[in-house]
This record gives C-alpha cells, sequence and structure tokens, in this order.
C-alpha cells in the first residue's frame, strides 16, 4: 500500500477501519494516486471480506470509494428503521453487498445524489429524513447534518475525531496501517 493511500485512509476512514461506524467514504484522485483501482483490488484480497473497499463510482479523475468492516455494515442495515427506508426507496436487501450495489447503481444512473447513502454511513435516520425533506435548520454541522439529539451526536463525532486522531498519530510514529485493518 502506498504511503499517500494508507495516509488518506488513516484520515478519512479511521472510524470505519476500527469498527466504530458503519462506513466511510472517500473521494480518491487519479492524479495523486494512479494505480488507486489496483490498490482497492489489493486491500481487498488482503482484508476483505472483514475489510471491504467498494468502489461506487469513477468519473474523470475521481474515484468514490466505501471503506466498511461487513459485520458493522450488516447491522446497520439490519436495523428495522433503516432497512424499511431503504426497501421504500427499491433497494434489494437480501445481503451487504446487493444493497451497496444498489446504492452504486443508483449513484452511478441518477443526477440527483442518492441522500440514502447515509443509511450506509451510519447517519441517524431522523436526520437523513429531516436533509431529504430540504430542513434548513439543522442544529449543527459535523459529520453529517444533525436535526435532532445534539448532545449525543457531538460525542458520538468526538469519538470519531479521537479515533482518527490516534491512528494518524500511530501512523505518523511509524506504525502501519496494516494492523488495524487485520
Amino acid at each position: 500500500m502506498s504511503d499517500i493511500l494508507a495516509r488518506m485512509l488513516a484520515l478519512h476512514s479511521s472510524p470505519a477501519i476500527c469498527g466504530i461506524k458503519a462506513s466511510n467514504l472517500i473521494s480518491f484522485d487519479t492524479n495523486e494516486i494512479s494505480n488507486i483501482e489496483e490498490e482497492i483490488k489489493e486491500l481487498n484480497s488482503l482484508y476483505g471480506p472483514k475489510i471491504c473497499f467498494r468502489i461506487l463510482q469513477h468519473r474523470l479523475n475521481k474515484v468514490l470509494v466505501l471503506v466498511y468492516k461487513k459485520s458493522v455494515m450488516d447491522k446497520t442495515l439490519q436495523i428495522k428503521r433503516n432497512k424499511d427506508f431503504l426497501l421504500q426507496l427499491g433497494y434489494r436487501c437480501e445481503s451487504v453487498e446487493s444493497m451497496i450495489g444498489c446504492l452504486k447503481e443508483r449513484l452511478n444512473q441518477n443526477n440527483d445524489f442518492p441522500h440514502e447513502i447515509g443509511v450506509f454511513l451510519g447517519y441517524d435516520l431522523s436526520d437523513i429524513i429531516e436533509f431529504q425533506n430540504g430542513n434548513k435548520n439543522c442544529l449543527y454541522v459535523g459529520y453529517w447534518k444533525v436535526y435532532s439529539n445534539l448532545d449525543e451526536k457531538i460525542k458520538l463525532f468526538n469519538r470519531f475525531n479521537r479515533c482518527r486522531d490516534c491512528v494518524v498519530s500511530l501512523l505518523d510514529r511509524g506504525y502501519p496501517l496494516e494492523n488495524f485493518l487485520r
């Protein structure tokens, strides 16, 4: 794994890699990492299916990758409210892979961004719905726009930040990111 890829994963997906967030979404610039697709394939062969790296979109010089621990993603997508919400939108809820496949299709066929991606990212469903409904009166903007339970979500965002800071700090001190991927 290249140093730049390891650094980007540490900065942008530590909560997912460490299993405290359903997933993280990272946009890679192919001008910076020209072989990103091969790197993603290699990561999947080394660490999948425990940790998955799924290319959702490739447009021009950008590659959008979803990073997730399969067990955490499965729990998130099996929450009844989340599952019912996705079913209403036409998702096939047979497996994590089929649901992510549907997300990928929606992302690549529509001009509208599929805001239900927030379910896959572990966002609170009530916040996703408020955002989709165009509510402009959010209480806070962190990992997502918060419309309710502000104190609880700030604590969660702080937990995500501490996780990221810890992984980046260890990476800076010479610990390989691979230690977190096992």
